[in-house]
């Protein structure tokens, strides 16, 4: 099955809308601000390979907070609530596509959901707080260049606080990840990187 066809199974199984392709510049370019320069268009991840990433997570859920950034209509975060992870949170940028996706969250019929701790947050991921703790984050290649660099720097001071992996699909810019020397990559799904930080 293609992925624009599992998705919208997916969605129709589930009484949701996150299979879409959406160019943010026509969405709500006001709302985002300069950032909307470094920004991607919406496309969710298709469902299995997003459902492989997050189980190839090295850290225990129980112990783990999950962010989605640049979660968009919120399809990752309803797949990673799949798994017992201390808390999962979605952040996006834009107002409406927080909306879709926390309509998305409410309204799921999902009996495979076990994550009590699920929300969708509104938040520049270049300025996002990461919570304490140990942290699988996940990106679609949402971002570049200047976002990217400070998501990265705050990811290397919450190293410091706790395990970070970055679960990092279409990884356009993992050179970007490789020249802070500060994440070893531990695997190579093909689709997607996965990253650890290295505790100095």
């Amino acid at each position: 099955m293609s992925g624009r066809r599992a998705g919208q199974r997916f969605d129709a199984e589930h009484g949701v809308t996150t299979e879409a392709l959406v160019f943010l510049g026509e969405l709500d370019p006001e709302a985002i601000g300069d950032s909307l320069e470094h920004a991607t268009h919406y496309e969710p991840t298709p469902v299995a390979q997003a459902e492989a990433l997050i189980y190839a997570s090295p850290l225990a859920p129980s112990t783990t907070t999950f962010v989605d950034l640049g979660a968009g209509m919120g399809r990752v975060v309803l797949l990673a609530a799949r798994r017992p992870f201390r808390a999962v949170i979605g952040v996006e940028i834009s107002p409406a596509l927080v909306e879709i996706a926390r309509e998305n969250l409410a309204t799921a019929n999902d009996p495979r959901r076990v994550a009590r701790d699920v929300k969708i947050v509104r938040a520049d991921a270049a300025e996002y707080t990461f919570p304490r703790g140990d942290l699988a984050v996940y990106l679609y290649n949402p971002f570049r260049g200047p976002v990217l660099e400070a998501v990265l720097a705050r990811l290397r001071e919450a190293g410091d606080r706790g395990e970070v992996v970055m679960l990092y699909h279409t990884a356009v810019e993992h050179a970007t990840v490789e020249e802070t020397q500060a994440f070893e990559r531990v695997a190579d799904l093909g689709f997607g990187l996965i990253y650890r930080f290295r505790k100095s």
